[in-house]
């Protein structure tokens, strides 16, 4: 069972965790996920669905670089700042929860991916 990001420290550019912020990846509500930006990649690992998961591949989505058609910041007034990522197969929404520190992060990640892809 798969239980957060499976990548050495090594090859990480950054890390961010929501343990109490919601998360829509790949069509799914989480509570709680684990994002990581490498140098070609974007994996986002879901804690806790309410959903009954029988397959463990919904929880853990790796994103190539190549395949992000979008990203965007928000800040919305019920979930705070929120990056939203819009992949070819894939979306992924990850809240702040109206988190100072997670909001931060999430800015954090967003300015990484930026630079990474231009």
């Amino acid at each position: 069972m798969v239980d957060g990001v499976l990548l050495d420290s090594s090859q990480l550019k950054a890390k961010v965790k929501g343990s109490r912020a919601g998360a829509e990846i790949a069509g799914m509500s989480y509570i709680g996920y684990e994002v990581a930006v490498t140098q070609k990649s974007l994996h986002v690992y879901g804690d806790q669905c309410n959903a009954d998961i029988r397959d463990e591949d919904f929880r853990y989505l790796i994103i190539p670089f190549e395949s992000i058609r979008g990203f965007e910041l928000k800040d919305l007034s019920d979930r705070g700042r929120t990056l939203e990522i819009h992949a070819l197969e894939d979306d992924v929404v990850l809240h702040s929860e109206g988190q100072s520190r997670l909001s931060e992060n999430l800015k954090r990640i967003f300015l990484l991916i930026s630079k990474l892809l231009a």
